[in-house]
């Protein structure tokens, strides 16, 4: 194919074009072709290029239905460099991991051997009530690594991811926003679920991803004491986890030497299942060989009095019959226990290493931020629940602790009740980052990017407990029963979001839980919020006509309503002593139940992003 170019063109622009022109060559190489470029001239078997760079993707068609597009190499944009006075970002994000952490930590469960996070909590600021959006794993990453909430991303399921074309494909990631920013960002191991988005989104959000989003093999077999329980006598460097923060504390020392601020990123795989560990973190706790001695269980391990149907899910562990009304025997429970308090100890081990190598230099250690955390929440018996994807308080609540060397002086060894989202996280980091940046120099977030910047809480933690920055939380969790059935085996994970029949909107309080499970249109992502009879009228009769509207009940509605008064996350019987009583039909409490009512229905019944 011949091409006479038009017009004068620079060499460089020549390199683009002659590109451009061979890849045309390749794709329109029919001997009948007849090709059209934006900016040519056509001749039958020729294409007759103007010396301009084409755009990214410029369709070109040729004779008999063959078609394609160009892609021509863009220059490189310029990196740009951050202000003085960035500070360095390591994320820690551990999969599954509730906040039972030592008595060294403001969570005060001291049955659980944490010391190195102990120790991170004497330098850092611990929120002790903060909140996953969605208790599952990619809904959950896909939400707070996108700044997105669960309704805006989308993302209820293993299939979805939020980089779908014409939805989020031109989003800027957490990650993303400090390489735009000209930091070096660096990942490994489970930060974003695997593959949603694909390729842990490289190199969108990544420089270099320097260790696989993958697991350890599981449980050998003359090591399994029940399913998932298998201490090991395998070496730590068998282990994924302990593979990654080895090499998660090496990027963070090289990371140093490249002259500008670093994003790196760890993402650790236990306590999820399988919990396979090396045996010295089960011995930790009193055991006989192959049952723990003492094991402290569930206070509460049915399902709170009057709860619906659909607050209820079975899950893939423990492989033993139960459900809200017959909790599985003591035995296996503790067996659980063992396993997760275990694997618990062993990602403390990791997380220790990582930290090791940031306080190992004086300079690291006084520019870096540090913010540790969890996917979503856990249960292990409390509700007769076990795992995750649960509307229910332990279901949502995660742990995070974050140190800012910045506000050494006002937050290290601190902690607070404040509501912290992770959709919060996004945006704190930034403000966190940039706090000694004068505002002028600081990025733009993107303004679809959703939560608050909180690190105003860490300049004055005592006076924004007085005056909170935020005061409520919201979660949501989908539901996929059999037809005919409201559950309780209603995992959503391979379920197109068209198909999806239930969602549950949960919405947190100072003193109160109130959850809302009502019918979805998944179509058009949105929960059916408006009766479409008066049938509920008596519902609302007590309110000002003006809104009425606010609180007609949709016709599909099951509900909870719990009790969080006194409730701040630091007592040692935090994760049993609420949830227990569905309070939602209390007369006493119709007024709190439908302030709170209003509040979901004002937060959701809007069109999805």
């Amino acid at each position: 194919m011949l091409c006479f170019f038009e017009e004068f063109c620079s060499v460089s622009f020549l390199f683009w074009v002659s590109f451009s022109l061979l890849y045309v060559a390749l794709k329109c190489s029919y001997n009948r072709s007849f090709c059209k470029l934006q900016g040519s001239t056509v001749s039958r078997g020729n294409c007759h290029l103007k010396a301009t760079i084409p755009h990214s993707e410029d369709n070109v068609t040729c004779e008999d239905g063959y078609s394609s597009v160009v892609r021509a190499p863009q220059p490189p944009p310029p990196v740009p460099v951050p202000p003085s006075g960035a500070q360095n970002v390591v994320l820690l994000v551990v999969d599954d991991l509730r906040p039972e952490l030592g008595g060294g930590t403001a969570y005060n469960q001291s049955q659980v051997q944490t010391p190195n996070i102990d120790r991170f909590a004497a330098t850092a600021l611990t929120f002790t009530q903060a909140y996953c959006q969605f208790s599952h794993c990619s809904p959950s990453r896909n939400s707070f690594l996108s700044g997105r909430s669960p309704q805006t991303t989308g993302v209820y399921n293993f299939i979805d991811d939020f980089r779908e074309p014409g939805h989020g494909m031109n989003w800027t990631t957490l990650p993303q926003f400090f390489k735009r920013a000209g930091y070096t960002t660096v990942g490994g191991g489970k930060i974003f679920h695997p593959n949603k988005p694909r390729d842990n989104d490289m190199p969108f959000s990544w420089d270099n991803y320097y260790f696989a989003n993958g697991d350890d093999k599981g449980c050998r077999e003359n090591e399994t004491i029940y399913n998932n329980v298998c201490p090991s006598a395998e070496d730590d460097d068998a282990f994924y986890d302990y593979q990654l923060a080895v090499l998660a504390a090496r990027q963070i020392i090289a990371s140093k030497s490249l002259g500008r601020p670093f994003f790196v990123g760890a993402g650790l795989r236990r306590p999820h299942r399988v919990w396979h560990v090396p045996k010295r973190f089960y011995d930790l706790y009193d055991n006989n060989g192959s049952n723990p001695i003492d094991m402290k269980l569930a206070a509460y391990p049915f399902g709170p009095s009057g709860m619906p149907e659909l607050a209820y899910i079975t899950n893939a562990w423990p492989s033993f019959s139960y459900n809200q009304s017959v909790p599985i025997p003591d035995q296996i429970a503790a067996l659980g226990r063992w396993g997760y308090y275990a694997a618990t100890s062993f990602t403390d081990h990791n997380i220790g290493i990582i930290l090791q190598a940031i306080a190992a230099d004086d300079y690291v250690f006084n520019n870096t931020i540090v913010l540790l955390t969890g996917d979503h929440g856990w249960e292990l018996g409390e509700h007769g629940e076990w795992c995750k994807r649960t509307n229910f308080e332990i279901g949502l609540r995660v742990p995070l602790m974050i140190r800012s060397p910045f506000h050494k002086h006002s937050s290290y060894g601190q902690w607070t009740p404040h509501f912290f989202d992770l959709l919060d996280v996004y945006r704190t980091l930034v403000g966190l980052a940039y706090a000694g940046v004068p505002p002028a120099k600081i990025p733009v977030i993107e303004s679809t990017v959703e939560g608050q910047d909180l690190s105003r809480v860490f300049a004055d933690v005592g006076g924004t407990r007085a005056s909170p920055l935020k005061n409520v939380s919201f979660s949501q969790m989908a539901r996929c029963p059999a037809p005919g059935t409201l559950g309780p085996n209603s995992a959503c994970n391979e379920v197109q979001r068209r198909d999806i029949k239930y969602m549950g909107y949960s919405v947190r309080v100072a003193g109160w839980r109130y959850t809302a499970w009502i019918e979805f249109n998944g179509t058009a992502n949105r929960g059916i919020w408006r009766p479409t009879s008066a049938s509920n009228s008596p519902d609302i009769l007590s309110m000002s006509a003006g809104n009425r509207h606010r609180f007609a009940f949709p016709d599909f509605l099951q509900e909870e309503l719990y009790s969080h008064v006194g409730d701040d996350g630091t007592a040692h019987d935090a994760m049993d002593a609420y949830e227990n009583k569905n309070l939602v039909g209390d007369p006493q409490h119709a007024s709190m139940r439908q302030e709170l009512f209003s509040l979901l229905d004002n937060r959701f019944n809007t069109p999805p992003v």
